[in-house]
């Protein structure tokens, strides 16, 4: 994906980066053999986001556009980057590869829509050396170095006992849902669709599902592939499970869900890339080259 030498642009356009973590992605991804680059806000702040939308706008646009930048890598979810979007100029952007996760659901959806290319979820800038393991940042070099990757293991939960194959998208629930309605609301038609969260109760998972069901977001949805749902809890003394939840929103669409997956905000953070083509099979998920 990325040739070595390669400049790889980092950017914060949602919340507060820990700049002690973003340093110490920087130092890793620099002896992978690449050069990297900040942007020139990247230490502001306005309220809970790296700086005013304007500022965060402006650093992701250099990034997209600047010739001599290879890739765009976002240092840090949280929320923001949908305050971005509009201004965006998606039409004229290349494909540059551009990675991340949670928050950079909305911007994947958007830079998919618009223009294709190379996206790759995965762990934020801020985390891939501190805070993930070490099958996480070894996925993440190869995936950028172009080499193949292993199936991302999981299990079949429910629906049709069935292999599907299409381009993959999705990324955080909350994040989806939040902009269901919106000109960068995902469209699963003829895809398979990841989904995983952090910090939820139970029936606001159920909340957000049905909203993208309703919504027709899931319209035409091939499979549903759920990464973890990270600190995501029922109350006390439930008999039911999180994954009951999420079983019993899903089923309806009729389609295979397998979950179980390593993908999210756990320490393990294994990367895939937003629309290229895969295959969700009973034991995962597997993209191919």
């Amino acid at each position: 994906m990325l040739r070595p030498n390669a400049t790889i642009a980092v950017v914060a356009p949602a919340g507060i980066p820990k700049l002690d973590g973003v340093a110490a992605g920087v130092e890793l991804v620099r002896s992978w053999g690449y050069d990297v680059v900040l942007a020139p806000h990247l230490g502001d702040r306005h309220f809970y986001n790296a700086g005013t939308a304007g500022t965060r706008t402006a650093d992701l646009t250099w990034a997209l556009t600047t010739p001599g930048i290879d890739a765009v890598w976002l240092a840090r979810g949280g929320y923001g980057c949908v305050h971005c979007l509009a201004a965006l100029p998606c039409e004229g952007l290349d494909g540059r590869p551009v990675l991340g996760c949670s928050d950079a659901t909305s911007l994947f959806s958007a830079l998919w829509k618009s223009r294709g290319g190379h996206l790759v979820h995965g762990p934020m800038l801020e985390t891939i050396a501190t805070g993930v393991d070490d099958a996480t940042r070894d996925r993440m070099r190869a995936l950028l170095a172009g080499e193949a990757v292993e199936v991302i293991e999981g299990e079949r939960l429910c629906g049709p006992n069935v292999e599907v194959s299409g381009p993959v998208i999705g990324g955080n629930l909350c994040v989806l849902a939040s902009i269901a309605g919106t000109p960068w609301a995902m469209s699963a038609r003829g895809a398979i669709v990841v989904l995983e969260d952090i910090g939820e109760a139970a029936y606001r998972l159920d909340r957000m599902v049905t909203q993208l069901r309703w919504s027709g977001a899931l319209d035409g949805a091939l499979g549903i592939a759920l990464g973890d749902f990270f600190q995501c809890k029922t109350p006390e003394g439930a008999t039911y499970t999180v994954e009951d939840v999420l079983q019993h929103v899903l089923a309806p669409l009729g389609v295979p869900v397998v979950g179980r997956m390593k993908i999210g905000h756990d320490k393990r953070n294994l990367a895939w890339r937003y629309g290229a083509r895969g295959t969700l099979r009973a034991d995962g998920l597997v993209q191919e080259g």
